[in-house]
This record gives C-alpha cells, structure tokens and sequence, in this order.
C-alpha cells in the first residue's frame, strides 16, 4: 500500500520538492504552460481515475489549469542562485520557492515567462504559534449501564440538532466518501482512542506534509486531529462522528510557528493534492486576515471571494466538482469581526458557531463578504463541542468554528451518499434551502441552521418516519452473566425488563426506568442464576410489550 501511495504521489508531482528551512520565501507566478510536455488530452498522467470521474460525474471538462506547472521553468527558476522549490499550484500557474538572501531574487527580474514575484515570508525570528483556538479539558466520563442515545453518547445532540441521525439510521455514515482535512497537523491521530477503526480498516489514503515536505503528519500540531474526531471518532456508546465511517487524506498546510502568506500557498497546494487523489470533499478549519508582516495583511475589501490567492484557489476546487467546508473564523468579538478568507470564497460553504441548542457563539465571525454575499452560509455546533482529545483521549468539549466545519463535513458526506447524482453547488444550495432562516438570511449565521433529513427528504422524495418501539440487538446469547441489550424507543419513556422461566412464569423485574431513544442496557446476572433457557419481556409506558425473547444462560 505505502509503495503505491509513493508511486502515485511522483506521478502527481513530477518535480521533486526540496526540504529547506530557508527564511525568505517567495511567490513566483509564470507567464504561460506554453511547450508542456503534459496535454489535456491524456488526463490520466496527473490525475487520477477518482479525480476523472468526478469530472465527468459532474460534468466537468478537464482544461488547462488542470495541466502541471510546466518544469522547464520550475528548472530555470532554480537553476539560478541558491533556490529552493517548496510547493507549486498548477491552477494559478506559480511556485513558491525559498532562498536565505533576499538579493538572490533580483536575478529573476528579466525572465519574460514569470508574470508576478511576490514575497509571501520573512522571518528574522520565529516566535509565534498557530491563531486557533485553545482547546480547554473538560472531561466526560460515560460509564453506565443504561447508556442513553446508543451508539451516539454524548454527540447525540449535537447531531440531533441537524437530524443527520435519521441519515445514519438510513445506513448514511460516510461510506465510500473520500474528504480531505487541511489543518495544521494530526498530533497522535495514530494513536488516539476513538479513530483505531480508521487504520484498522484501511480509511487513512494518505498524509502529505506541505510544510515540512514529508508523508509524515502525526507529530505536528493537535489541531487536525481534533477536528478530525468529530468527523470521524467512533466509540460505540460514548462518541460518534458526523461521518465516522468515511475515508479520508490528511494533509498539513499550516505551519504552528510562524504566520506568513506563505501558508496559503501550502495550502493551494494541499488542495490541487486532494484534487487530483479525488476527494470529494474538502475541510478547512483555517483562515487568513493577518500575517507576522504587516505589509501582507488583507483587508476587509480584499476579502470579497475572488480576491486572495486562497480565495481563488477554493474556487477553483469547487470548480472541479469538490465541496469545500470552511469556518467562518472566530474574530466575533474582537475589532476586525469580519471572516477569514478562504470563507469568503464564492463558492464554498462557509460555517458560522452555534451551541446544541441553536444560539449563536459570540465569537464566530460575521459577514457579508465584501462583495455582499450571504457568508457565513449556515451554522453547525461549534460552542461546547464534543470531541476526543488527541492529548488524553477522552471526549472533551471545545469551541471554535475550526469545530462547527467539521461538524457540517460529516454531515454533508452522509447527505451526499445519499443523493450521488447531485453536483457539489446543488448540493450546497439544497442545505442552504432547508436551514432554518432560508427566506431571511443574515450576516451572523447565513441562512440559519440545516436540517439534513429535511434536506434528503425533499430530493429523494423519502419522508423519515420515527422508528417503532424496538429491540435491535442483543449480544451475547448464549451469555455469561452479562448481557447488552439495544432497545430503540419512539419517544423518551420508563420501560421494564422482566425474566421468565421457560413456563411463562415471571421471575423478576431485572430493570425498571427512563429510556431515552437509542439506549445500550447492559444487564448483569449473579451467581444465583441457573444456567438454561429464559424468556425475556420489554415493556413500554404506552403498554406495547416485546415477549418471547428467548436468552440462554451458561455457566
């Protein structure tokens, strides 16, 4: 498998990309991909099957921003004075490349195939650390024999909120998706209780560090793993993703010690990676307004979707057929207030901070862009978020919108499973059409809160029907004393358990009280209990009663 993955990535990056810790970098855009020795016409030499099918799913010709930078002048650039090639963007035509002296790059000046150079990061000292936020440990223990909410545990209602649950119970939990996290790094995602499942079943495709040029992305920052959880964490009684059944590429654009522009070159390059491994979707938990340079700062009037580079890049992405989900930022309470770029891209859905109840977090950025579109486009939970700690592996709570993204990632997987016929923007103006304030959308949350059971029931022309009182599993039978019994109930309501010899006769009432929807019941049998055949009675508060549930008991 890794020699594949090594494999594909030369096919896609035909240039190698040299691991420098030069201090000044620059943007370098050329003029033409005149001469290429890649044409249009044969697609697959640097994109993958994936990649084309989802162009042609979507409609989507393959063009010229498609073809790889042309190398010949990859190989002038640096061919002159003491260059380093850190990444190039096929899309906007252009590399980014490093040097230690900043005269070096006057020998550039007359090149007639370079259009623009731009200095995108100097650094005399680096002493700054990643502008997201803290992720405070509040720690939740779930151990009890009555787990309410089974499988979600304490996520339940920060999915309910969405009805994405009525998607999972469709059988819609991300399968087959393939969706690309862009972050600052995947500390001990290797490693962390809740996403084992990821790796045992094979669902990492790949990890590029674009920072520091390697395949290597878990000892980087915490905060793509966190994110990664709510997407993708799955401990069955205590935690469930958005989409925990999805596979996904992680990849490293931000880097924690410093802020240039330079990132968002990373992160162009990130995403034409995901491009071409064929992604469907794409999330970010990222955002750019200020740099350790005050001279590459934008403004509130550059950030008007098809302004900044990143900006431009995103919509390209989509153009390609990619759904991208990116937060809004969270600068709500601060002087600039505004959102970041890449959300004010045109066409990407960007997501606002809101609390499992529905209000709006006071620090989530506002819109409009500054060309007056509707941003953020809707709002997810991202204010008192669970999600599992990369750190101490226990479900903790956190706010930003780097949370309330991946929240709406997961979600809009499931969704998409579940109508594959859809193109990425009908898709995004669907959600939009079922959110809660889609006829008065304003500057703090967009178009409101998305109902995605709503949302599938109008395209498929499925109405979801609340599922009857029910006994979906139980496990183990034959049993030894402990038996784990999975009840589905239509509304919140006392229930009773009741044994009964094999004569009908009852014995005892082994559990009385509060069912909450989905609920794991772990019923534990002494000693006293001979081993043989029992029949097994569920009552409900309305009198419906399940019987005859015929359980063996061994020694």
């Amino acid at each position: 498998m890794a020699t594949k993955l090594i494999c594909f990535f030369c096919l896609l990056f035909p240039f190698f990309i040299e691991a420098q810790n030069d201090t000044i970098k620059f943007w370098i855009q050329f003029t033409d991909k005149q001469n290429s020795e890649f044409s249009i016409n044969e697609p697959s030499l640097f994109l993958s099957e994936r990649a084309i099918i989802r162009r042609e799913k979507q409609n989507i010709i393959i063009t010229e921003n498609d073809i790889p930078v042309n190398k010949k002048y990859i190989d002038s650039v640096l061919s002159l004075n003491n260059f380093h090639l850190q990444n190039q963007s096929k899309w906007l035509n252009a590399i980014t490349i490093s040097t230690n002296d900043s005269a070096n790059i006057n020998s550039l000046n007359n090149i007639s195939f370079i259009q623009t150079i731009k200095n995108v990061q100097y650094l005399d000292k680096i002493d700054q650390v990643i502008p997201v936020e803290n992720l405070p440990v509040k720690q939740v223990v779930l151990q009890s024999n009555n787990q309410e909410h089974y499988p979600y545990g304490k996520t339940y209602n920060q999915l309910n909120l969405h009805k994405v649950t009525n998607l999972h119970e469709y059988g819609f939990k991300g399968q087959g998706m393939h969706i690309a996290v862009i972050d600052a790094g995947f500390l001990n995602v290797n490693k962390t209780r809740g996403l084992e499942h990821l790796f045992e079943d094979n669902r990492i495709l790949s990890t590029k560090d674009f920072v520091d040029h390697d395949n290597y992305v878990y000892d980087a920052h915490f905060h793509g793993a966190a994110v990664l959880s709510i997407i993708a964490g799955y401990i069955p009684g205590e935690y469930f993703g958005s989409a925990p059944f999805a596979s996904f590429h992680l990849l490293r654009s931000e880097d924690s010690e410093s802020e240039g522009i330079v990132e968002e070159d990373n992160w162009i390059a990130a995403a034409e990676y995901a491009d071409s491994v064929g992604v469907d979707i794409i999330n970010t938990s990222l955002g750019y307004t200020q740099f350790d340079d005050a001279n590459q700062n934008h403004t509130y009037s550059d950030l008007d979707g098809n302004t900044t580079r990143i900006a431009i890049a995103s919509n390209i992405a989509a153009s390609k057929g990619i759904l991208l989900v990116i937060s809004a930022g969270n600068s709500g309470n601060s002087p600039w207030k505004y959102i970041s770029t890449p959300a004010d891209a045109d066409s990407v859905l960007t997501i606002a901070a809101i609390n499992e109840e529905g209000i709006r977090a006071d620090f989530s950025s506002v819109g409009p862009s500054a060309d007056g579109d509707v941003k953020p486009n809707i709002a997810s939970v991202g204010w008192d978020t669970y999600y599992i700690s990369p750190f101490s592996e226990q479900i903790e709570r956190g706010n930003g919108t780097s949370f309330s993204a991946p929240m709406v990632t997961g979600m809009v997987a499931c969704l998409w499973q579940g109508l594959p016929e859809y193109t990425n923007m009908e898709l995004i103006h669907l959600i939009e059409q079922n959110s809660s304030q889609y006829n008065a959308p304003d500057s703090l949350i967009g178009y409101g809160i998305p109902n995605f059971s709503k949302a599938y029931s109008q395209a498929s022309g499925v109405n979801y029907s609340t599922p009857k009182d029910k006994i979906l599993t139980l496990y183990p039978n034959p049993f030894n004393g402990i038996l784990n019994l999975e009840i589905n109930s239509s509304k919140e309501q006392n229930i009773k358990i009741e044994i009964k010899n094999y004569l009908g006769q009852p014995i005892k009432t082994i559990f009385q009280g509060l069912l909450d929807k989905k609920n794991l019941t772990t019923l534990t049998f002494n000693e006293d209990w001979k081993p043989g055949l029992y029949f097994m009675t569920v009552t409900f508060e309305n009198g419906t009663s399940i019987t005859d549930k015929i359980i063996k008991l061994e020694h």
